[in-house]
């Protein structure tokens, strides 16, 4: 197990360089290894020398293998080098998936372009040795190639294979090794390996930098979007151009396989990386780890194997709740996926049963988004200075205190809030006493901020609170407006909105619909969801239909079939997830669910029901779906 908090506290201490001998220099006394026939390590060890006190502290560790050598290795990396190239130690069970699917034969050329400290390289001279007991040092000097823009992950991998040879009696030297250093995305790869002049590659393997927009420079950012076809959308991330440059380097009967972050499925940044895998074809199977963590890092990931043929078919799986990632994937089978009805705005990969009852949920019924309207909470962009509780009062004024000052603020300049992440429950809901100050009027619809003068006149106290708060109202954000007031919302959006709502929280782990009752309350932290308002006057789901649901008074029925199951199976189908499990419930990802007519019998049979599993049953025979009932027990 790596013990990084006392390899944290090492690296404070201690010189890298000198911690990377000591941890080697312990690891070999371990396992007992004679180096001094290795030409490589008695020159790396020529002048050792031993600190004692960090000497015992490495020891200690008691590292128990190579891969577990090569996690350290990877903890050595500096940080402004960890967040320029994306580094990330890769599971060894990953490592030898990826390996495994991807099947070098006895002679294939295997690359990791951004081989790091030698994960996959490690992996390969593994199974050559227990798939065609070849030896270390032929695997090293026939069939290994590799990669890295930092010289001393290249020198680290050097010994790590020299480490693993050694263990099997056998010394590699300088001449078997195809690695080297070099940026692999402005290369000439004709000219980077000398037994390999052609460039190409029978099976490329790896874990490529994930590397986001803003973390490189001008230059870098310039360079790519000249030279790389997938490096064109928004705030790309940096692996895009090696799944590019992976398909470029594979021979015709090449296969690659990579680990990398799963945003670029639906992310606005990965779509010319889709439009690519569009072109190509060039995808056969994507093992998807969904919002469960591989890495010791807030990266959600998958498995993305790809070949030179065309592949009309993406072979899919995703990890189940409570899965074990390491369980997962030794029995992932997947199903098949047809490219073609992919999207390149956004992909929707599923199972073979999740497509029918996916594709029953979107047609049985009117979408979300055509019978109501769907809207984003408000953003002040500081909530805490305009939140205030109506419970405390004082003089008929509420009251809001800040660094240890307490200001009375007019009632009439505020509103009720609705905070939808707070809340778990339509109890907690109802319950809500937050309120916020709202400097503004509606004028034809519009919601203009009070002017000075009126701030002055009318809610003079509010005023002078807003003043004593001034500085870190105008830190908010330095784009907007001189021409609005220093004590308008960050953003404009979401001011007009009145009538009573459904609100949903953005992530929840189940679905949380909650009826808001205030007309005129604001929300935030999630979305509202508002019956349309027709010329009439009258509030309607179904526009121009006469269905009982399309009547308002009928708005805790929608929230019964929105609260369903049947939403929390589509949703966790075909929305993204963060880490424990909680999908989005954005706009983008509801508004294509549907709401099926219902008979008044229907709605009586609904409106009659309390129990969640009965009102699950009842909506799955309704909507046609082949799914179980979650057992709720």
């Amino acid at each position: 197990m790596i013990q990084k908090g006392i390899l944290n506290d090492l690296i404070k201490r201690f010189d890298i360089a000198i911690l990377e001998q000591h941890l080697i220099h312990s690891f070999i006394e371990n396992q007992k290894l004679d180096y001094s026939k290795s030409l490589l390590l008695s020159t790396y060890f020529k002048d050792f020398e031993r600190n004692p006190r960090l000497y015992l502290e490495t020891f200690s560790l008691d590292i128990a293998d190579i891969k577990e050598l090569e996690n350290y290795l990877e903890l050595l990396i500096p940080n402004n080098d960890r967040k320029v190239n994306g580094a990330f130690f890769t599971p060894i069970y990953i490592v030898d998936f990826i390996i495994k699917n991807v099947k070098p034969d006895k002679n294939s050329k295997c690359l990791d372009p951004t081989c790091g400290c030698g994960a996959f390289l490690l992996g390969l001279a593994n199974y050559y040795r227990k798939t065609f007991g070849k030896s270390i040092k032929d695997t090293v000097h026939e069939n290994i190639y590799g990669a890295d823009i930092l010289d001393y992950n290249i020198h680290r991998a050097k010994l790590l294979l020299t480490l693993l040879a050694l263990q099997n009696n056998e010394i590699i030297d300088e001449v078997d090794f195809n690695l080297t250093i070099q940026d692999s995305l402005r290369v000439n790869w004709q000219q980077s390996f000398n037994k390999n002049p052609s460039g190409k590659f029978d099976k490329i393997v790896g874990n490529p930098p994930y590397v986001k927009f803003q973390d490189l420079s001008d230059e870098n950012r310039k360079f790519l979007f000249d030279h790389w076809k997938t490096i064109k959308n928004g705030t790309f991330n940096l692996y895009f151009a090696f799944f590019e440059l992976g398909y470029k380097l594979l021979k015709q009967n090449g296969s690659l396989g990579y680990i990398t972050p799963n945003n670029y499925f639906t992310s606005l940044a990965g779509e010319s990386l889709r439009r690519y895998f569009h072109v190509q074809k060039c995808i056969t199977q994507i093992i998807d780890f969904n919002h469960r963590k591989v890495f010791d890092a807030q990266t959600y990931t998958a498995i993305t194997f790809l070949d030179k043929k065309e592949n009309p078919i993406i072979v899919y799986n995703r990890i189940e709740q409570g899965q074990e990632p390491e369980v997962f994937i030794k029995n992932a089978n997947g199903s098949p996926n047809n490219l073609e009805e992919l999207k390149i705005k956004k992909w929707r990969l599923l199972k073979t049963d999740e497509q029918r009852n996916i594709k029953t949920i979107e047609t049985i019924g009117a979408p979300l988004n055509k019978v109501v309207n769907i809207f984003v909470g408000i953003a002040t962009l500081k909530d805490e200075l305009y939140f205030l509780d109506s419970l405390q009062k004082r003089n008929g004024y509420f009251l809001k205190t800040i660094y240890y000052k307490t200001f009375e603020i007019e009632p009439e300049i505020t509103r009720q809030i609705y905070k939808i992440s707070d809340f778990k429950s339509q109890e907690e809901c109802n319950k809500n006493t937050r309120h916020i100050i709202f400097p503004y009027k509606n004028i034809s619809g519009n919601a203009i901020p009070f002017n000075e003068t009126e701030m002055k006149t009318d809610f003079p106290k509010c005023f002078e609170y807003f003043n004593f708060i001034k500085d870190k109202l105008d830190a908010r954000d330095k784009g907007k407006s001189i021409t609005v007031p220093f004590y308008a919302f960050g953003r404009s959006q979401g001011l007009t909105k009145t009538g009573k709502k459904i609100l949903t929280p953005t992530f929840s782990k189940y679905p949380r619909f909650l009826i808001g009752e205030d007309k005129q309350a604001m929300y935030c932290n999630g979305y509202g969801i508002y019956f349309k308002d027709e010329q009439n006057g009258s509030y309607s789901l179904f526009n121009g239909l006469t269905n009982p649901l399309s009547k308002v008074e009928n708005i805790d029925l929608l929230q019964k079939i929105l609260n369903s199951y049947i939403m929390y199976y589509y949703v966790s189908k075909t929305s993204v997830a963060i880490e424990g499990g909680y999908p989005c419930y954005q706009k983008n990802f509801i508004e294509k669910f549907t709401i099926p007519e219902f008979s008044q019998k229907e709605l009586d049979v609904l409106k009659s029901l309390s129990e969640p599993q009965e009102i699950d049953e009842f909506l799955i025979e309704k909507y046609q779906l082949d799914i179980q009932v979650p057992n709720l027990a």
